[in-house]
């Protein structure tokens, strides 16, 4: 299968078949809308873990590209960035657009200071994150348990129930 390149401002989409990596800058550059038209229709796969800035433009338009796609099928989101999963928390909408399968979320080691940004799979940990944990993590410098280094909040509005 081919893969086709498309840039969206500072956003570089590579497509192969009926799914699409971002990577680079959600913003007032990126008409995404346009990715709606190179994905097959049905059912896609989108991998968001290149983003590195997503602004009010950004989400606009992110949102606009998911009510596309999801009247045609369904939308997943892997490996969903830091940044536009604090941004997608911000709107109830899109946990009705799109099933996130794995995102990345910031913690911190409170034993030895280490930052990391794990990827977390939102199906293995689906009861988890419904109830607004985040799930644990061990720290790869020290061996501790590392800690959210945000509110629970900014990641897992998106899974609550209610």
């Amino acid at each position: 299968m081919t893969a086709r390149t498309l840039r969206l401002g500072r956003l570089e989409v590579r497509i192969t078949g009926a799914r699409a990596a971002l990577a680079g800058r959600m913003d007032d550059a990126s008409p995404l809308t346009e990715i709606a038209a190179v994905l097959p229709p049905g059912d896609v796969v989108i991998e968001c873990g290149g983003v590195t800035f997503v602004n009010s433009f950004g989400t606009r338009e992110w949102l606009r590209l998911l009510r596309a796609l999801s009247e045609r099928g369904a939308v997943t989101l892997e490996r969903v960035a830091d940044a536009l999963m604090t941004q997608m928390n911000l709107i109830p909408e899109f946990a009705e657009r799109a099933r996130i399968a794995s995102f990345h979320a910031q913690y911190l080691c409170p034993a030895c200071g280490a930052h990391a940004a794990p990827l977390i799979d939102a199906v293995a940990h689906a009861a988890q994150l419904a109830a607004m944990r985040m799930p644990p993590v061990t720290c790869r410098e020290c061996g501790a348990a590392m800690e959210s280094a945000d509110f629970p909040e900014r990641y897992l509005c998106l899974f609550s129930a209610g």
